[in-house]
C-alpha cells in the first residue's frame, strides 16, 4: 500500500503509482530523484494525486529522504513499504557503497516490506564490457555487476525465487511464451 521509488526517472504510463492504485486505490507512492526536468514534469503531471509525490533526492543519502516532509508525510516505515531501486544501483560507485543503500532501508522497513532492485549484471565477456565503457562515457561513473556482487546488495535480505535472473524470466506470466533475455549472461 505504500512505495517509495528511488532514482524514478519521469513518471510515465504504467508506472508505479498508477499498477498501485490500480490494484489499491489511494496506495501511496513517493518518487526520488535529482533530475530537474524529472521533478518539474513528475510534478506537474501528479499535481491532482494526493497520494503520489515526486521529491528531490539522492539516493547515496537515505537519511535525507526518509526525513522528507513529504516521505514523512505519505510513508509510515512502521508498516510494509516496497523500497524500488530500479535502474540505479548500477550508477553508483563501489565507493560510494550501494550496499549501504540497501542495507539502510532494509533496516528501517517493517516485516512484510520487500526491497526490489534491477541491476546491469555483467557477464564476463566483451559486450559487457563494451556497454560498460558506454555507461562511463555518457555519466562518467557506473559498473556492471557480477551475479555475486548482486547478491551481496542484497545483504540480510532474503532472496526470492527465481533470484537474479534476467529482467524478461523474473516471474514471466505462466499464459505467455517465455521469452528470449536481451541482457547477457
Amino acid at each position: 500500500r505504500q512505495f517509495i521509488d528511488l532514482g524514478s526517472g519521469l513518471p510515465t504510463a504504467d508506472n508505479v503509482h498508477q499498477v498501485a492504485q490500480r490494484h489499491q486505490p489511494g496506495a501511496a507512492v513517493v518518487y526520488v530523484d535529482t533530475d530537474p526536468t524529472v521533478l518539474a514534469h513528475g510534478r506537474t503531471l501528479l499535481a491532482e494525486n494526493e497520494s503520489t509525490t515526486v521529491v528531490e533526492g539522492d539516493v547515496r543519502d537515505p537519511d535525507a529522504i526518509r526525513h522528507h516532509p513529504e516521505v514523512e508525510r505519505l510513508i509510515d516505515l512502521r508498516q510494509p513499504v516496497g523500497v524500488i531501486l530500479s535502474a540505479v544501483l548500477h550508477h553508483l560507485n563501489d565507493d560510494e557503497d550501494p550496499a549501504g543503500v540497501v542495507r539502510h532501508w532494509a533496516e528501517r522497513i517493517a516485516p512484510g516490506s520487500h526491497v526490489f532492485i534491477s541491476h546491469f549484471r555483467s557477464g564476463h565477456n566483451e559486450e559487457t564490457e563494451a556497454a560498460q565503457a558506454k555507461l562511463m562515457d555518457a555519466f562518467g561513473r557506473g559498473r556492471w555487476r557480477t551475479d555475486a556482487e548482486l547478491h551481496a546488495l542484497f545483504g540480510t535480505l532474503t532472496l526470492q525465487p527465481p533470484g537474479i535472473v534476467p529482467a524478461v524470466q523474473w516471474r514471466p506470466d505462466p499464459s505467455e511464451e517465455p521469452r528470449t533475455p536481451t541482457v547477457w549472461e
